[in-house]
């Protein structure tokens, strides 16, 4: 799979914060400070995601404003693995037969984190490299992982209100149908 679209500005707010919020996850769940080193970035800002020339990306300005102090900063690592796994996540939820074969998995999550092992980008060049903390923890599996889960609920959403309000839109229409049948038949 080869993508070449990029997130809009809002998208890398969002993906920003996420990001921050994976970063976090992983650190309480592992409990290592080798994993918190390069996941969560506590001294340095961020230096601007510049994927195409023409657009900048203000993700830590949006951060700032919405931090009170609760909030992780992702290191740049974390935050542009991010990128990458909503890089492949749109383009599988853009594609009906990628998304069909995603849904028909029988591990969702698993496939996804293979498919980011594989997933290169418009020049070819390997999006997510494997990243261990010194400890052996693949933080770039842990990242996708919550990633998924993320997306993956909002996915389920979309698709359960899509459905819904499809049946409403038949029900509606079936009752329209039989009002007028039965208008038609008193005639």
């Amino acid at each position: 799979m080869t993508l070449s679209s990029w997130p809009t500005e809002s998208d890398a707010n969002i993906i920003y914060y996420v990001s921050g919020a994976i970063a976090r996850s992983v650190v309480r769940t592992m409990k290592c400070s080798d994993c918190k080193e390069l996941l969560i970035d506590c001294d340095q800002p961020m230096q601007p995601l510049e994927p195409e020339e023409t657009t900048d990306y203000s993700a830590e300005s949006f951060f700032n404003s919405i931090n009170r102090g609760g909030l992780c900063r992702p290191s740049s690592y974390c935050f542009m693995t991010a990128v990458h796994c909503w890089r492949v996540y749109e383009s599988i939820r853009a594609s009906t037969s990628l998304k069909s074969k995603l849904l028909g998995a029988g591990n969702q999550r698993h496939l996804f984190v293979a498919i980011m092992e594989r997933a290169t980008d418009s020049e070819g060049q390997v999006l997510a490299q494997d990243n261990f903390c010194v400890k052996g923890h693949d933080l770039r599996e842990l990242i996708t992982i919550r990633f998924f889960n993320c997306v993956a609920k909002n996915l389920a959403k979309e698709i359960t209100t899509a459905a819904s309000l499809s049946s409403q839109h038949q029900s509606a229409k079936k009752r329209k149908i039989a009002k007028l049948t039965g208008k038609l038949q008193s005639c």
